[in-house]
Order: C-alpha cells, then structure tokens, then sequence
C-alpha cells in the first residue's frame, strides 16, 4: 500500500508540473469582447477643441476562460474609402481607449481625411491570447468626423493647396498658394520630393481650380495661377544671397539650402557693410529685396518683409549672420537675419578614391556631410573590397596617419588625419564614417541591415549585423535565437526600421515573434520581405 500511495502521489506531482509548464492551457470563448457605441455619432475636430479628448472607445472584456493577459488590437477604418489603420496594441488588461483630438486627427488624416470634407469611419477590435486565439468583437461601431487644417488658420487671404499627386495627396505635406491682391489670382512656392503631376484645390471646399499640372523633378517651384486660370510654373530655383556685401559681390551668388521639415532657405555666412539681396539661379528673374524705406539692416537679430524687385537691403554692421529666406508663407514672404559668432565649416568633405578614379568632383565621388556646418561629418556608403581612398575638403586632403586602429572584428576602427597614406580599407561593405575637423580625428564601422530584439543575442541593446549580397540587395545571417521576438534595423538607428508581417514589412511595423532555434533569416529590403529557415 505505501509502494502504491508512493506512486500515486508521484504521478499528481508530474501531472501538476506538466500543466504548470504548458504555455497554451486550453481554452474556449466564453465570451467575445462587445465595442460600446460612442456619446455621439458627429464628430468636428476644429481648433478650439484640439487639445481636448475624444470620445473614449471602450468595450466589454472578452473571456477566454483562463486567468491569462488578453490583448486588444484597435482599428480604425475610412469606409469612404476603405483604408483602414491599427491605431492600438494593448499589452495589459485593459477595457478603453483614451487619445486627444490632436492624436485622432493624425490617425483620420492618415486614412484620408480632409478638411472640409466629412467621412465616415468604423472602430474594429480583436481580441488575443497567447499564441493561440484571436477573435473579433462582436460588433463594430461607427461614427463620422470632420477635421481641420491648423496651416490655414493664420491666413487672412483666400488660399489654394497645391496638391502633389493629385488625387492621392496628403493635406499636411500640402504647400498654399495666396491671393495676396483679392483678386481672384494666386501665387506661391512648393517644393516637390519627386516630379509629377500636382493639381491646385480651393482650401475652403477642395474643389479644384486646376487639375493635371506637371514638375518635371524634384526641386523647389514658384507657381501662380491668374483669375482666368491660366497657371505658370517656374523652373527649379535655388536661392542665394548676392551683393558687395557678400563673399561674392555683384558676381556670384552665395548659395542657400533649403529644408523641407522647417520650409526655410538659409545658410550661414560672413557678411560686411554693404549692400544685399535675395536671388534665384544666379539671375535676376527671381529677386527680393526690401520694401520701399526699409532696407536698413543690422544688429542682433532683423526680420522683413520683402518685395519683389525691391530696393537693396544695407548692412550696418560687419558680423557672421545666419540668413534665412521664407518663401513658402502663402505668398507672405519674409526674410530674417541674426548675429552669430559661430565660424562654419564646410558643407561636405568629398571621398575621392581607387573606386571611382581619383576625382574629388565627380558625380560619382562619396561625400560625408556637415549639415550643421560645425566641423563634423558624416555618411554612409558602400565600398568594395581593397578601396582606398582620402577626405578632401576644397583643395586640401586628409589621408590616414599611423593606420587604422581595428577592433577584434576589425568592424569599428578610428584613426588620425592629415598629410597621411591612402585609408584603405580591405573588406567590401557597407561602412559609417564620422570625421571630427577640429580634433582630425575620424572612425570607420561596419554597418547596414541588422537583427535587434530580445529573441537575438544582443537583446534590445545591441543589433546583429547582417551580410550583404550585391547580387540581389538581400541581407542574411545565421544566429542562434531565442523564444521572444525582433525587428530589423538599418545602420543601427530607429529612424529606418521593419517589422511585422513577414512577407510584407512596414517602417515601424510591429515586433516579429520567433521561436528558440537555429535560424537562417534573410531580408530583403527592396521588396520589404524577409524569410526565415532551421538550419
């Protein structure tokens, strides 16, 4: 009897750890989660209310039957026109969904909306648990919404968007055109990414005024349509300063650069007493100085208005300046000027070397960039095997001094520059150089596609490089993982980044989950996929 009291005891003890160890207990819907309707089916998101809440989305738990965390998956739905976006991913119990009309309105405009337009859209939700069960609510709800545009508000004159690509545009990245006089004629400027078609709409009711207008690339455009309708577009303008009060006098334009993200022209440059304006592609058919008795300059900081054709601004006071140029104010334009004591470096330091013949102004010469202009530079390049090559900045060139100071996987090195040797480098690859002018200083590391996540060796810490194959611009590794999930990283930053479905990956696509093992994982980039096989 003890022998069989023994066994018995035994067997329970096996029975309750099995089931203590199992992941994937069985389950079975009890009950599916149930979306509760919203205070309001009408909904206007408008500047008074942007800060504000909207109407909380909440549900009735689902019930699995087991004492596990349930996620819920959020989805939003533009049943005009049918594009639909995970707006949530819960990763605890929970039963709401709060975000302000500020976040609301980036996820409508996301799915197409557009202000002065009404659209319907319908909220989904899906239930999970585990690895082994995911199931919809049992209803969807639904309500309609109009948003506004915060860019037009600040107008007085009537507006035009310019519309790129045109009828898949996005109102947030739209560039406006004013009608300064009210006369039924508008003007402005735009810059494009790409060339193409653009159409010009009414900012009140989106109704077009122009359709089928054409850039030919990308680039920065004055554009004006006249009561009529006919529409003019400039060629690409780049836009400097010019002067006896610059570098270059009355003969050569002091270049400008534009920024997308600020919509500003500006650079920063010594400038003496003298006299300026603003100008395009070295000429004079696109110029700007100052309105009629106020084109005296100078002091700390200055902001105008400018005029085309204007008188010429004079500068009081000898002074490095940081000059900026706005053009893209809904024909509004202004200029502003402020001190500074900061000495710039040069914009770029080119790579000229054994991979494209030696020549520092060649199209195809590698640069590192100094966007900045503080004596740091940086970039990231692909060069094949046994490259060598130096820095050039103007007329002066840097090459390697003592040679290059590898670590153990001669992945990372540094080195000093000046009157040195070639730099060579022996592996072919993608590479990340950073170049310190000041201290003449610079460091090389391997980079390009990675593995990072806590199913990689490295964790969340530290990425996995991954192996390029020119052949096919895929990138592949073998690495032994464990159960968690990853994503894929490019030069070991968050800026570019790829996750979710295999064989779709989006940029900032959720996590990848993977099981304990050996794997080959191969990724490519060009056709946002990747796959993974045992080994």
């Amino acid at each position: 009897m003890k022998l069989k009291h023994l066994l018995m005891a035994g067997l329970m003890v096996f029975t309750f750890t099995a089931c203590e160890d199992d992941p994937s207990p069985i389950m079975e819907v009890r009950q599916l989660a149930t979306l509760n309707e919203l205070p309001t089916s009408d909904i206007a998101i408008t500047r008074e209310n942007i800060s504000e809440d909207f109407p909380a989305i909440s549900w009735s738990p689902a019930d699995y039957g087991v004492s596990a965390v349930i996620h819920y998956d959020v989805t939003l739905t533009n049943t005009t026109n049918g594009a639909s976006k995970q707006v949530a991913h819960t990763d605890k119990n929970t039963t709401s969904l709060q975000m302000t009309n500020s976040e609301m309105l980036s996820h409508l405009a996301d799915l197409g909306a557009k202000p002065g337009v009404t659209n319907k859209f319908e909220v989904s939700l899906k239930s999970s648990v585990y690895e082994s069960a995911a199931d919809n609510a049992t209803n969807t709800v639904s309500f309609n919404a109009s948003i506004y545009d915060a860019n037009i508000g600040q107008y007085t004159q009537p507006t035009l968007y310019v519309a790129a690509g045109y009828p898949d545009w996005d109102f947030r990245k739209a560039y406006l055109l004013g009608d300064m006089a009210s006369n039924g004629s508008y003007e402005g400027y735009a810059y494009f990414e790409q060339g193409g078609s653009f159409a010009l709409l009414k900012s009140s009711d989106l109704s077009p005024l122009a359709e089928g207008q054409n850039v030919p690339d990308k680039g920065f455009y004055k554009i004006a349509i006249s009561a009529d309708g006919h529409v003019t577009v400039s060629g690409n303008l780049v836009w400097g300063l010019i002067g006896d009060a610059t570098s270059g006098a009355w003969d050569k334009s002091t270049d400008m650069e534009y920024d997308p993200e600020t919509r500003l022209w500006s650079v920063i440059t010594s400038l003496k007493q003298g006299e300026f304006k603003f100008r395009a592609n070295n000429g004079w058919d696109f110029n700007y100085g100052a309105e009629k008795g106020q084109n005296e300059v100078g002091g700390e900081t200055v902001t105008g208005k400018l005029k085309h054709a204007g008188e010429n601004f004079k500068l009081k006071e000898t002074s490095p300046y940081i000059m900026t140029l706005n053009l893209t104010a809904a024909g509004d334009y202004s200029f502003s000027m402020e001190k500074t004591d900061i000495v710039q470096s040069s914009a770029f330091l080119t790579m000229p070397g054994s991979y494209q013949d030696w020549n520092p102004k060649a199209e195809n010469c590698f640069k590192v960039t100094s966007p900045a202009r503080d004596f740091k530079f940086a970039g990231t390049h692909q060069l094949p095997a046994n490259t060598e090559f130096k820095f050039c900045d103007e007329e002066v060139m840097y090459g390697c001094i003592g040679g290059i100071n590898w670590n153990e996987t001669k992945t990372s090195g540094s080195f000093k520059i000046g009157e040195g040797e070639n730099i060579r480098l022996e592996d072919a690859g993608y590479y990340r150089f950073f170049v310190d002018q000041t201290a003449m200083t610079a460091t090389v590391d391997k980079t390009g596609w990675e593995i990072i996540g806590d199913a990689t060796p490295g964790g969340w810490d530290k990425g996995q490089l991954m192996t390029h194959n020119p052949a096919d611009n895929s990138w592949s590794i073998v690495v032994e993982m464990k159960e968690g999930s990853f994503k894929f990283r490019w030069d070991a930053a968050w800026a570019v980044n790829l996750g979710g479905d295999l064989g779709a990956l989006t940029q900032d696509g959720d996590n990848i989950p993977i099981s304990a093992g050996k794997y080959k994982i191969v990724l490519y980039p060009d056709e946002s996929r990747a796959t993974t096989s045992a080994e």
